[in-house]
């Protein structure tokens, strides 16, 4: 391990972040002592800092690729990637502003450090090649910074150039030149590195186990990666074999952060779906990337539990599988219109917009991997989103249970899906017999019709109803037109009191209705509907409020279906409420009630009630 500057390192070679390492993942503390250290190093005093590990990957045949007309090696970034970028981007805003101040003679460092032509010196991975060269090169990008790495690189070349542009402000032209020829100087030649190069792919592992780097922290999803690469470097001798089992891990890394990076999703949330249907659907014993190093897991020394071919099976059926599971879990999480599955998006975007949908990822899954290797069970994986909506409707919104209610069970039946130990339709079954246990249909109904009068207070319970009733009114009276109102857009403003919640003394509300049935009615679902904005209306009386077609904003004039209804009504008063209640719940009860009894297995009803549990 040698002790280099910037100049030294980039001196000869190209490199590329392979497309199995993470994007890039700085933010903004990252941004702030990364800044602070350079300015501390303007200082003629400081003579160098030390900012962390450069390692590369140096394969034995050096391949090398031409560079304007240098041919130069290649090689791969194996640590200091956030390192490297982060001083691309800082170096191409200060060469571009010693540019635009007439210090022609710094264009000639742009080849050296940044890039020559459409090649960069620093090739990015996956999705922001093109989007980190368009940065350095133009400062902007022509394409819209889509997945979460772009947004992290654009934030860093913002955060970057408003540093630079603060300190310049305060300075003279001249004093300014000065200040950037000496941050570019601080850059290049007093950071200090610790620059290791590596020969065999496998050792990258090991080189990881003997560091901690300076920076963000490592995920649980790279800590196991360079895990397993220990693993191999130490426990697999023969050559062919070693480079194999390489290649499985690294190919499956890269598919896994192309996955999760287009569906902006959580790595920890998709290693953990991984976990539990290969290893234990048990929630307790998940303990994140310290659980993978145990004696039963991936064992590194001690083979008593699981011996050392077991331990390398399971090592390729993992990272094969994760790599599966990752591309089912962005299209559960990011699903398409376009999805081969009928009606998959309509369904996985009511169960989105229901909430608490992390509970049931390793089912959704599991039961998604089954139907693309068993085609005609399209249904039943349908008719199990059905039910899942349905359960959170019922147990999370209406019983308003703790997000964690039924984990364990989930889980368990995820692992049935995804042995085959049962199919996704008993599994079906013992969801709604589940739905029974926690929200009664009986009490359920009863409540609807009788009890039931504070919808106010549960705020996503009541979005939710009054959004899916919008849906409902659209497809059975508006010919299945798209909603004007997003899911997205339901907030407070959007909900509007009918009878208001203030109404003046003098108004014709306070001469209409007693005081009793206000308390009674008015945070009722009969007496709320959506509108586009409520500030509208404000504390109005109904005829106002009603206007009629082509009078403003008014129910009459409204491009929401729900409320267009209202304005059916002549006037206000409680027997209006029973009326538009009776038929709110007539169709509740349609949409979310259960006909038949589900039972649910004896063993799953003794279960103990989930502990708190972190599932993200």
């Amino acid at each position: 391990m040698e002790k280099k500057t910037l100049s030294n390192i980039l001196e000869g070679k190209l490199f590329r972040i392979p497309d199995y390492q993470r994007g890039y993942a700085w933010e903004e503390t990252q941004w702030k002592d990364f800044t602070q250290d350079i300015d501390a190093l303007i200082d003629e005093k400081i003579i160098n800092h030390y900012t962390g590990t450069i390692v590369i990957y140096q394969p034995n045949d050096k391949p090398t690729e031409f560079y304007g007309t240098k041919r130069l090696e290649l090689v791969d970034v194996v640590d200091g990637q956030q390192r490297l970028t982060t001083c691309s981007l800082y170096l191409a805003i200060i060469l571009n502003e010693l540019v635009k101040k007439g210090e022609m003679d710094f264009q000639s460092e742009t080849p050296i450090y940044l890039y020559n032509g459409a090649k960069s010196k620093l090739r990015l991975n996956n999705d922001t090649e093109d989007y980190f060269h368009d940065l350095i090169s133009k400062g902007k990008s022509n394409v819209e910074a889509v997945t979460v790495h772009q947004k992290r690189l654009s934030e860093a070349y913002k955060f970057l150039n408003k540093h630079i542009q603060k300190q310049l402000k305060a300075k003279s032209t001249t004093e300014g030149i000065e200040y950037l020829k000496n941050v570019f100087d601080a850059v290049i030649r007093k950071l200090n590195f610790s620059f290791y190069p590596i020969e065999v792919e496998s050792e990258i592992g090991m080189t990881f186990e003997l560091m901690n780097s300076r920076g963000k922290d490592l995920s649980a999803l790279e800590l196991l990666k360079n895990y397993l690469m220990h693993w191999v470097y130490r426990n697999i001798g023969e050559e062919y074999e070693k480079e194999n089992v390489t290649n499985t891990i690294n190919s499956a890394w890269k598919n896994v952060y192309t996955n999760i990076a287009k569906c902006n999703g959580s790595e920890n949330q998709c290693l953990r779906i991984a976990w539990t249907l290969y290893h234990s659907y048990t929630p307790k014993n998940w303990k994140g990337y310290k659980g993978f190093k145990e004696d039963e897991v991936i064992p590194l020394r001690n083979f008593e539990v699981k011996s050392k071919f077991e331990t390398k099976e399971f090592i390729k059926t993992f990272t094969s599988g994760l790599a599966e599971i990752s591309s089912h879990y962005a299209d559960i999480i990011n699903p398409s219109v376009q999805s081969a599955i009928s009606n998959e998006f309509k369904w996985l975007t009511k169960l989105k917009n229901a909430g608490n949908i992390a509970n049931f990822l390793p089912l959704l899954v599991a039961a998604r991997i089954r139907i693309y290797n068993e085609s005609h069970l399209h249904h039943h994986y349908i008719n199990l989103l059905k039910s899942l909506e349905l359960f959170t409707y019922r147990v999370f919104l209406w019983q308003g249970k703790r997000s964690n209610t039924g984990l364990s069970r989930f889980y368990r039946w995820a692992d049935d899906v995804f042995k085959n130990k049962h199919s996704i339709e008993v599994v079906n079954e013992w969801i709604k017999g589940l739905i029974n246990w926690y929200s009664n249909e009986n009490s359920f109904r009863k409540e609807l019709n009788e009890d039931f009068f504070s919808w106010y207070q549960w705020r996503r319970l009541l979005r939710y109803t009054l959004y899916e009733y919008e849906l409902h009114l659209l497809k059975s009276e508006g010919k299945n037109s798209e909603p004007t109102l997003s899911w997205s857009k339901i907030s407070d403003t959007t909900l509007e009191h009918i009878l208001p919640q203030n109404p003046p003394e003098n108004s014709k509300w306070k001469h209409t209705w007693s005081q009793e049935d206000m308390d009674k009615y008015l945070h009722d679902i009969s007496n709320i509907t959506l509108t586009r904005d409520n500030s509208h209306y404000l504390n109005f009386d109904f005829v106002r409020k009603k206007g009629s077609a082509g009078s403003g904003h008014c129910y009459a004039n409204s491009d929401i279906r729900q409320e267009r209804k209202i304005a059916d009504y002549n006037e206000w008063t409680v027997e209006s409420c029973k009326e538009r209640k009776q038929d709110i719940v007539t169709w509740i009860v349609d949409r979310w009630g259960m006909d038949k009894h589900y039972q649910i297995p004896e063993e799953i009803e003794e279960e103990e009630e989930d502990l708190e549990l972190n599932i993200d």
